[in-house]
C-alpha cells in the first residue's frame, strides 16, 4: 500500500499536546518543548508498579488481553522475583516515565484512524471490530495515522524546498518524540503482536529517527531525500501489514501475500 492524500489533515489538528506546544512556542525549538514535556514529572518508580503475572490476570477482559488505563507501565516480574520486564499495558503509545500517550486519544480520532487502516486501506474486506483488537493494534493505529499525515506534510516540504514552517516543523518533531526510547508501544500479548511490535520497533521507529535527527533539511536535502524515503517505505510496509492483522481473514490474506512475494509478482 502507499500513502494516499485524500481527506489529508493537518498534523496540527491531531498530534498531542507536545506538538500543539511547540506550535505555540514563539522563543522555544520543537526540540526544547519536547525535552520537557518527557521530562520525569515525578519518580519513576512511581509510575513503573511492580506488578506480579498473577496481579496481570486481574485485568484481563473478555477477549483474554490484559488492559490497564492507570498507571501502564509496569514492572512486572516473574514467580522467582529474579527477572521483572518493564512494559506497556495500554492501549497507546505512552511516555515511559509519565505513562500519558504522546499522541490524541479522542474517540473521535480513534475512529477515524480505524476507518482508514480498515476501509479506507482495503474496503473489500472485513474487518474486527475496535473491541476485539489488541493493545499493540490499537497503538499503531494511533501512532501510525499521525505518521501518515505526518509524512504527506514533509512530501510537499521537498517539493516547495520549504522547511521552516511550522507545520512542516510540527510534523519533524511527531517523528522525534515518536522515536525517542521513551515512548512505549504496548507489549506485545498475541503471537500476530509480535511480528507487529519488532517491525515497529527494529524497522520503523529507527527510519523515524534518522528522518528527524537530520539538521537544517534545507541545506541537507539529498540526504533528507533518502532518509524520507526510506521512512516511508518501512512506514508503509508496515501499514499494509497492520491491515491485513485486524481483518477478519488474516491468514487467509497472509498466505496470498506470501505466495505472491514467493512468485515475485
Amino acid at each position: 500500500m502507499d500513502l494516499d492524500a485524500t481527506g489529508q489533515t493537518s498534523v496540527d489538528a491531531t498530534a498531542s499536546s507536545t506538538t500543539d506546544k511547540a506550535a505555540k512556542a514563539e522563543t522555544k525549538t520543537y526540540s526544547d518543548v519536547a525535552k520537557e514535556e518527557t521530562k520525569p514529572e515525578q519518580q519513576a518508580g512511581e509510575m513503573r508498579l511492580n506488578t506480579t503475572q498473577e496481579q496481570l490476570l486481574t485485568f484481563v477482559d473478555r477477549y483474554g488481553l490484559v488492559r490497564i488505563s492507570d498507571h501502564p507501565i509496569r514492572r512486572v516480574s516473574d514467580p522467582t522475583g529474579k527477572h521483572i520486564n518493564i512494559a506497556n499495558y495500554s492501549d497507546s503509545v505512552v511516555n515511559l516515565y509519565t505513562g500519558e500517550p504522546i499522541h490524541l486519544n479522542t474517540d473521535e480520532f480513534i475512529h477515524e484512524a480505524y476507518t482508514y487502516f480498515t476501509r479506507g486501506v482495503a474496503p473489500g474486506e472485513s474487518y474486527k471490530k475496535w473491541e476485539e483488537t489488541s493493545n499493540t493494534e490499537r497503538g499503531l493505529v494511533k501512532i501510525l495515522y499521525l505518521s501518515k499525515e505526518g509524512l504527506l506534510i514533509l512530501q510537499d516540504a521537498m517539493k516547495t524546498h520549504n522547511y521552516s514552517d511550522p507545520t512542516v516543523q510540527n510534523a519533524l518533531g511527531f517523528f522525534k518524540v515518536a522515536s525517542e526510547f521513551e515512548s512505549m508501544m504496548p507489549v506485545a500479548q498475541t503471537a500476530t503482536d509480535i511480528s507487529l511490535y519488532d517491525m515497529y520497533d527494529q524497522r520503523v521507529k529507527p527510519e523515524w529517527k534518522k528522518l528527524s535527527d537530520i539538521k537544517n533539511p534545507a541545506t541537507n536535502e539529498k540526504a533528507f531525500a533518502a532518509a524520507y524515503q526510506k521512512a516511508r517505505d518501512e512506514t508503509n510496509n508496515l501499514m499494509g501489514l497492520l491491515n491485513i492483522m485486524v481483518s477478519t481473514q488474516m491468514e487467509k490474506r497472509l498466505r496470498a501475500a506470501t505466495d505472491q512475494q514467493n512468485t515475485g509478482k
